[in-house]
């Protein structure tokens, strides 16, 4: 070795040596806070045993190839983690498909799987073309719907559902896809607790903000990242105990909820449409891009059906959306105020009908109990509400799949 060779030898061994302290340093010090901050947290790793299970793009899914028990109703799983039975994803001959994306009405909270709409539509799609002489002609409905979606996952639902070479599609909206107030107990479903679950699980839900796969890791095994993530929380919430965290975080979600009906221009409400209508518009978009015609089913509130038209904003405004985008649609709060005229054997109006009731107060359940033979809490359909949405789908769906034939036909 030359002498001008011998200092670049001292040198990258100087380097080498000073590089291995820096490391070793750097893992005593991690190792140390990581062994501190298991005094205060124990990070799990997460078994699911619920109906959930961690998605990496869309946040959760429903576990696939289960037989279980939903608030009271029996449902199953395919190998894709859809409910219902097995789908090949290669279309059979003469088959027509239904592609359904939504939430937990969609999945059909507290039904068996035969009581669904899903099913029920199914059911009289295939009667229609068996009565229609077409008895060789087969409709399958795929339900992707998972309970706690919002258009972000269903977002993905679509595009995954692709696969299956769908002929139309039926999209459901419901009041809290827009602004979700209640996120967090599907994280738990998964095991996922920490102390600023109420409000990320929020932003995870809705789109906003995403569990990216660095972090579902390190929250299993790392108490130093749950420690810095408690941090980031309290320093959030302005609150370094962490004692009012969840009280805070609730009455902030709750108050955003509202907004929709109470002050739809409220900026807050603005910015929740805006980032609703973003996902909504990629899943138009995308199926437009196809050919696929979408009916576009809008599902109400409790609330919502004892108060005047005038305040059915997020219906007003979907309604708008689907003809500019040139959708189908369908408006479920419409119908049953349809049905309330009906009911009532008097030429009046819903919105007459209506006041009236609440002029008299507490004394009168006419429109409560109206409400509940069509649905079983504020937003999910009884087994009678799910044959009315399934017969005001009809139509609609068939009108739909005869569009996509009749493309089919001319290219």
């Amino acid at each position: 070795m030359s002498d001008q060779e011998k200092p670049w030898k001292h040198l990258l061994r100087g380097l080498g040596i000073n590089l291995l302290v820096c490391i070793g340093s750097v893992s005593i010090f991690l190792g140390g806070t990581e062994l501190v901050a298991r005094i205060w947290y124990t990070p799990q790793k997460y078994e699911y045993t619920g109906m959930f299970e961690y998605d990496k793009e869309k946040v959760f899914g429903l576990r696939k190839n289960i037989d279980d028990i939903y608030r009271g109703g029996h449902f199953t799983t395919n190998s894709f983690g859809f409910r219902g039975r097995e789908t090949s994803v290669e279309k059979p001959p003469k088959t027509l498909r239904v592609l359904m994306v939504g939430d937990s009405v969609t999945f059909g909270h507290g039904m068996d799987n035969e009581q669904t709409f899903s099913s029920l539509l199914e059911a009289a799609l295939n009667k229609h073309f068996s009565d229609e002489g077409k008895g060789d002609s087969t409709v399958e409905v795929v339900n992707t719907a998972v309970p706690g979606n919002a258009p972000f996952q269903e977002y993905h639902d679509l595009k995954r559902g692709l696969q299956f070479n769908p002929d139309a599609i039926v999209l459901q909206v419901t009041l809290n896809d827009i602004i979700e107030p209640h996120a967090k107990w599907i994280l738990e479903d998964m095991g996922i607790y920490e102390g600023n679950l109420e409000i990320i699980s929020h932003d995870y839900v809705l789109g906003i903000a995403n569990i990216s796969q660095i972090d579902h890791v390190l929250k299993q095994y790392s108490a130093f990242y749950l420690f810095l993530k408690d941090m980031q929380t309290r320093i959030r919430f302005r609150d370094p105990t962490g004692k009012h965290v969840r009280e805070k975080a609730y009455r902030k979600e709750n108050y955003t909820s509202a907004l929709l009906v109470t002050e739809p221009e409220n900026p807050t409400a603005v910015k929740a449409w805006e980032n609703a209508l973003g996902w909504i518009r990629g899943m138009t978009s995308t199926a437009q891009e196809r050919n696929i015609p979408i009916v576009l089913l809008v599902t109400p509130y409790d609330f919502q059906f004892s108060v005047e038209e005038s305040f059915a904003y997020p219906q007003q405004k979907l309604r708008g959306f689907a003809t500019e985008e040139k959708l189908y649609f369908a408006d479920i709060l419409q119908k049953l105020w349809e049905l309330l005229a009906e009911h009532a054997g008097k030429e009046k109006t819903a919105d007459q009908i209506i006041l009236e009731e609440q002029a008299k107060g507490a004394k009168s359940t006419m429109l409560s109990d109206f409400w509940t033979e069509y649905f079983s809490d504020y937003c999910h359909p009884t087994a009678t509400g799910h044959i009315l949405i399934a017969e005001e789908l009809y139509p609609l769906v068939l009108e739909a799949l005869t569009a996509s034939q009749a493309k089919e036909n001319n290219e």
